[in-house]
C-alpha cells in the first residue's frame, strides 16, 4: 500500500519491487539473477543486459552488473523494496553501510553510496520475518517492527482479493460462511491471509454453490 500510493508515487522515481523469496533458477548465481532482473525493471534492454554480464569474465560478471545498476540510479530520487528477505548473505550484509568502493571492488557488497547512490534521495525499504536478518541488513536503529494488525476486516479483505484472483464471487456462500474462522487463523497476519486465498482459490469452483463446508482444514 506505501509503495504503490499517490505520495510515494510522486516522490520517487523510479520504484523498484524485488521478491528476495524467489528462488533462482537452476544453476544461476541468485544475486547475479536479481540484478539482471533490476536492470530489466530499469528499462534495460535483455541483450545489453547479457552482453554486460558476459563482459566480466573475471567476475562472473556481478562487478559489472553492479556497476550498471549504480549508473541507471545515479542522479534519481529511486525507492527499492527488498521484500521478504531469508537469507543472510554477506554480499548484502551492511547494506546501509557506506562508502564508495575502490577500483575492482564493486562485485564486494551491495550497499548504499557503494552501489545504490542517495545523493539525491533514494531510498531502500527492507522487509523480512526473521530479525537476524533484518538487524544485519539496515542496523537495528534503522528496524521498524510491524505488530499483526487487529483489524479482522483488513485481513478478509486481503483474503478475499486474493480469492477471487481466481474468478471466484465475492459473495460465494462457501466463504462467507467461513469468514469468521478464516479470519481467527489469519491471526492479524497479512501473508497468512493471502496464502489462505491462495490455497481456497485452488479448491474451489467458480460455479460451485455447494452447500458451506462445516470445517477449514490447515
Amino acid at each position: 500500500m506505501v509503495f504503490n500510493s499517490p505520495p510515494v508515487r510522486r516522490r520517487f522515481f523510479p520504484r523498484l519491487w524485488v521478491c528476495m523469496s524467489q528462488t533462482a533458477k537452476r544453476g544461476r548465481d541468485v544475486r547475479r539473477e536479481m540484478l539482471e532482473r533490476m536492470l530489466m525493471a530499469l528499462g534495460v534492454e535483455e541483450e545489453a543486459i547479457t552482453s554486460i554480464s558476459e563482459a566480466g569474465a573475471g567476475s562472473g560478471g556481478l562487478a559489472e552488473l553492479m556497476f550498471a545498476l549504480h549508473l541507471q540510479l545515479m542522479n534519481k530520487r529511486y525507492l527499492i523494496v527488498f521484500d521478504d528477505v531469508w537469507n543472510i548473505d554477506e554480499w548484502y550484509e551492511g547494506l546501509m553501510s557506506s562508502g564508495l568502493p575502490d577500483e575492482g571492488e564493486w562485485a564486494g557488497h551491495l550497499r548504499l553510496d557503494r552501489v545504490l547512490p542517495k545523493d539525491c534521495g533514494g531510498s531502500v525499504i527492507v522487509t523480512s520475518r526473521l530479525e537476524e536478518v533484518a538487524v544485519k541488513m539496515v542496523g537495528k536503529e534503522n528496524m521498524c517492527r510491524i505488530e499483526p494488525d487487529k483489524d479482522g476486516e483488513c485481513c478478509w479483505n486481503i483474503f478475499m482479493d486474493s480469492v477471487t484472483e481466481g474468478g471466484i464471487a465475492g459473495d460465494h456462500p462457501t466463504l462467507r460462511s467461513m469468514k469468521t474462522e478464516i479470519v481467527d487463523r489469519c491471526g492479524g497476519l497479512p501473508l497468512a491471509a493471502k496464502t489462505i486465498g491462495e490455497i481456497l482459490r485452488g479448491s474451489l469452483s467458480p460455479a460451485e454453490n455447494s452447500e458451506p463446508e462445516n470445517e477449514l482444514h490447515p
